[in-house]
Formats: structure tokens, sequence, C-alpha cells
């Protein structure tokens, strides 16, 4: 390709006049567009720089809209001003609109301060999100102008009017103006930002995104926004060919990936943020803006508090627990539900969610009554070469630690928190926390991670009998079971905190099972989990591990049948001297004894609501 040729089909021509112009010579480019005529009109000498810093060439397609009516495949010449990164790569080139030739060299040498905040993404990849907390966090959470002026001012879209037909002003000039620190938004590759970014090094915060989840989101922009009448298939093999602005998408992100390692480079991903919630990247970031927060601003940065109220007829108020919040982290996907739990809880949140994980700990995670006793004692056995004698000498409430206790008990004097820190390694943590309210390091760390889910008709049964007798709750069963349906007990919303971690259960150190499964098949779940912690035993061995965790043999050792810890909990509840032991029945179907059909049928109502749209199937 020739620069300062137009390459289309066969046809070539030359773009400008290859003479010495006079200072006074312009060149005019006139569209029209919205009902109204824009005139650019830019001095030859400015053309001709451009002219030697790239080569162009208009590329056919079919995805032009009366936004962008050409488009060109667009290449730096000289890329030696371009950090060779990790390794030496020839930087992506960029599918643009003709316009934005009249700003590439503007853009280009554009001055940078040091102050300077550059957000980058491809298109759809979190741009807004990511503005938006790093505007905040750059401003010491400025929540008053945040709310009072918009994003769009605040982190303004550098090339936008450059490419974009019709968008009204100069959006270079804008960034030029802005007040400093300047907050600047781009999804140019790295190859066409200033080239001051690299002398300069203001910081950079790049945010990735899967490309198939890209292709769905950017499609419906392309649709809404930029006027695109064309067929769904015609964008995605634009998409795939690398034909859409702003593409090619991966050698995009791979630019950035590249010079990840720099100082002044943050690169992100956006499923991690989505996974477990902008907390889980606040203390990277953090340590790029040398910004530390209070515990009360960051528990405000990082979580909403609503206070539960409740009718006094469906009150859920017992003495383990009198009064509940719904706790959310901020930037949680819409359709997510808040979690119910007691209002102590607001106190240990920002220290739960910055909770130092170490990589050999194990992590038992259920939702409640879903067999997390059982699997208990299985994974610690297990972890420990089936050491039974510390098994049934030591409590397994103290080999295997309930993390969040003593932030959800309110007569619970002990910080349960400080003893899981204390704890010898590996440690084993037990927990019953929804996935975005556990610490953000399980996702960095990444220890092994057990889940185990159960089919809620079973555990609204088996919850109902341990709010009543451990929780001391004295409602009606109605009141209880009607509010679970609607997700208003302690640890809901019940079938999302299965899905949360359904969806990423393919993670080499997640491990999804189900409670039916090990009711049905204990043998072949034992040695799953084996398999997991990359133990081997003998058939012996495992067949003597399988009859150890039997419900029977479970119901009848102190140490699996939480018999203190049951006493306790009901002198402290106001159900001293009642008959009750934590492990009832353990049954599959049990709910078919204890609940009325109208309570059956809410149930089955609630879990095919709530599992619309996903792959996932309660065993029963």
């Amino acid at each position: 390709m020739t620069n300062g040729e137009i390459a289309s089909g066969s046809t070539q021509q030359s773009l400008f006049t290859l003479r010495n112009p006079s200072n006074a010579e312009m060149s005019c480019r006139t569209t029209t567009c919205c009902q109204r005529q824009v005139t650019i009109s830019v001095p030859l000498t400015a053309l001709d720089t451009r002219h030697k810093m790239f080569s162009y060439r208009v590329i056919d397609s079919q995805l032009t809209t009366d936004l962008h009516h050409q488009q060109i495949e667009i290449r730096l010449n000289d890329t030696s001003a371009i950090p060779d990164g990790q390794q030496k790569r020839t930087p992506a080139h960029c599918v643009i609109t003709p316009t934005y030739l009249d700003a590439a060299a503007r853009i280009r040498n554009l001055t940078v301060y040091e102050d300077d905040v550059w957000i980058v993404t491809f298109p759809k990849a979190g741009t807004t999100w990511t503005q938006e907390m790093v505007w905040l966090i750059d401003h010491d959470l400025d929540y008053d102008t945040a709310s009072n002026v918009n994003l769009l001012e605040r982190s303004v879209f550098l090339e936008l009017s450059w490419v974009i037909l019709g968008c009204p002003g100069d959006t270079i000039q804008q960034v030029e103006d802005l007040p400093r620190p300047r907050h600047i938004k781009t999804h140019l590759p790295l190859a066409f930002l200033p080239s001051q970014l690299w002398t300069v090094k203001p910081r950079i915060v790049y945010c990735a995104r899967n490309p198939k989840d890209v292709a769905v989101s950017y499609m419906h922009h392309y649709h809404h926004l930029h006027g695109f009448t064309g067929p769904k298939e015609a964008f995605l093999d634009g998409l795939l060919a690398d034909k859409v602005l702003w593409c090619p998408q991966v050698k995009h992100a791979l630019d950035f990936w590249n010079v990840r390692q720099l100082d002044h480079v943050l690169f992100l991903h956006f499923e991690e943020m989505k996974k477990v919630g902008i907390a889980l990247v606040l203390n990277s970031i953090n340590t790029i803006w040398f910004r530390e927060f209070t515990t009360k601003q960051v528990r405000l940065k990082m979580f909403d508090f609503k206070p539960l109220e409740f009718d006094e007829a469906d009150s859920l108020g017992c003495p383990g627990a009198p009064t509940f919040v719904e706790v959310q982290l901020k930037d949680s996907p819409e359709e997510a539900k808040p979690c119910v739990l007691p209002a102590k809880f607001v106190d240990y949140a920002d220290r739960i969610r910055n909770f130092q994980v170490y990589e050999d700990d194990v992590w038992i995670v259920t939702f409640p009554k879903c067999g997390t006793t059982w699997t208990q004692e299985m994974v610690w056995l297990i972890d420990h070469d089936l050491d039974y004698d510390t098994a049934k000498q030591v409590n397994l409430n103290s080999r295997s630690v309930f993390f969040e206790l003593g932030a959800v008990g309110h007569n619970i004097p002990v910080d349960t928190v400080t003893t899981v820190e204390n704890l010898p390694r590996p440690r084993h943590i037990k927990s019953h926390l929804p996935l975005p309210l556990l610490p953000q390091q399980l996702w960095t760390v990444k220890p092994r991670i057990v889940y185990v889910s159960r089919n809620p008709k079973d555990v609204a049964v088996s919850y109902l009998h341990h709010y009543q007798m451990i929780m001391g709750f004295r409602g009606s069963k109605d009141t209880f079971l009607r509010q679970l349906a609607a997700d208003k007990v302690m640890y809901c919303p019940q079938v999302q905190h299965v899905l949360e971690f359904w969806r990423v259960r393919a993670e080499p150190n997640v491990l999804f099972l189900s409670y039916e499964r090990m009711k049905r098949d204990l043998r072949s779940v034992v040695a799953q989990v084996c398999q997991f912690f990359g133990k081997e035993f003998t058939k012996e061995q495992l067949d003597t591990l399988a009859e150890h965790l039997s419900f029977d043999q479970m119901k009848k050792n102190p140490s699996t049948n939480n018999v203190q810890m049951t006493q306790n909990a009901m002198r402290m509840n106001g159900r001293a001297g009642e008959n009750f032991e934590f492990m009832r029945k353990g049954q599959i179907g049990d709910h078919k004894n204890e609940l009325s059909d109208e309570f059956i049928k809410l149930f089955d109502e609630y879990i095919e609501r709530e599992l619309s749209g996903s792959d996932f199937q309660f065993d029963t």
C-alpha cells in the first residue's frame, strides 16, 4: 500500500496533490448529516504531516450507516516510539472512518500531562463502568460531583467527533481544555494514541472483555446507536473479519497486554470485575493511584446497605438475629438481588472482602442446610490424609471454622474472622456468604473452593427447623416459608447463591457438588474430591471413608453432629431443654412430608422463575 493512496477494488487514486503547496492552500471535506452541512477545512501542510505519519486504504464494508458512510484501514508508519513491551510485536492497525484522518496527527501529537488518566478499551468492554470507578477514586470519592456532572463531561471521549458524523463540537479540543487532572476515554488501538503516553507516563487503565460477549453487546450498540439496519449475520461476519469500527479486536487487547508490566499501565478484565465486583481491582487501582481510604469510606465505596423492614406479622427477627440489612456491592449487575444478612455484618463487610487468602486455604461454601457439615468432614479428612484420630479428638468446628459466624450471630461474642486469620495452615474455612461478599482474593490467589447445592424445597424444610431451634425464631411456619420463597431470609437470595458458583464451576480451583449426588453415590463423590485435592488412597481406604461419612455415622459422632454448638445456641436463643439434633434426617425429598401442596407449588414456581435463562437444574 502506498502512502497517500486509497485502494478501492482495482481503482487507485491519489488522495493529495503531491506538489509543494503554499501555506494559504486548503483542502476541504464536506459531508451532510442530521439535516445540516458539516465543513472541516484543514491546511494542506497538516495533511502532509498526516500523509507521512500514516498509511491507509478504503475497505469494502457492508456495515456503513448514516453516522459513518465509509471505512478505512489505517496504519502507523513509524512505530519506533511505541514501547517493545514483553515481546517485540507489530502494533495493530485500526478500522476507522475517513473523517478520522483529519484528526489522526493531532491525536498522535497531543500534549500529554503526567496527571492525565486514560481509560482505553475496545468498544463494549466495560468502558463506562471503568470510567466512573476510576474518576471517583482519582477524585477522592466525590459522589456529589459525580451525581451532578455527566460522566461524558468528566471523562471525555477523545476521538468521538472525528469518527461519528454529525457529532457536534471538537472532542479533541474538549480534552485539551479539560481542567487537570484530565480523564480521557478512547477506543483507539495503542499505535494511534499520543506518542507522549510512553514518555510522560500518565496513568492508563485498560479493560479487556471476552470477544463473544463483546460481539453481542456491540451488535446491539451498532443497531441502536449507530443506526445499522443490516442483518445480524452481516455484523458478526464483519466483526470476525475485523472490519468493524475500532477493530482488530483481539490485537487491540494484545497490544496493551504486551505492555501491562509498565508501572503506569493497569490491565483489567471485565469478567473479573463482574464475577466478584469492582472491589476485586480496588487494591490494584489504589496502588497505581497511591490512594488510601478510611474504613468507612471503603465500606461506602464497596457496599450498599439497606435496612430490611418487615410488617410485624411477617417479621423474621429472632434472638439470634433481631434485625437485618440488604447488602450489595455497589457495582453489582442490575438484575442481582442484595443479600439478606443480620445488621451486625455491616461492621465486618469490608474486613471480609479484604481478607488475606492463602493458596493452600480450603473453602467450603454453601447456602445453609445444603450438606455443609458433611462436606467439611469429608474434605478435611481427604486433605489431612485420613487422620481419623485428630478428627475424633478435635471438634469439626475447630478444624473447619465458620468464617462469618461472629459477624452474623447476634449473641456470638467471638470474632471468628480473626479466628480464621490465626488458624494453622492449611486453613479449612466454612462460609454461607454469596460469592460477591466473599474475600476478593479468592479469585486471584485461587485456593481450593468446594461448593455444594441442594434442592430448595428440601432446604426449606431443614432451614425452617434450624431457624426455629438454633436461631430462636418463634414466628409461624407459613411466614418463614413465604419469606424464603421471596428471598427475604438470612443468606438469601437462595437460587442466585447457587448460580453464582455454577457460573464459575469451570475454574480449576472450584469443585461444584450436589447434596443429592452425595446421598445417592457418596463413594464416587469421595473419589472426585480426592482427585480435586491430588490425593490417592486404596479402595479399602475409600470404602472406610465412605462408611465414616455415612449419615448414621455422622449423626452418632459428637464432633460432626455439633452437639455442643447446638446446645449453646439453643440456650442463648431461648430454646434450652427442647429436643433437637443438628443433623435431623438427611433425606432427599423430605419436603413431601412437611410441605403442603400450596407451598410445594410456591417453591416450584420460585425455582422455575429464578432459573430462567440458566442451564443449571437442581437435582431431585
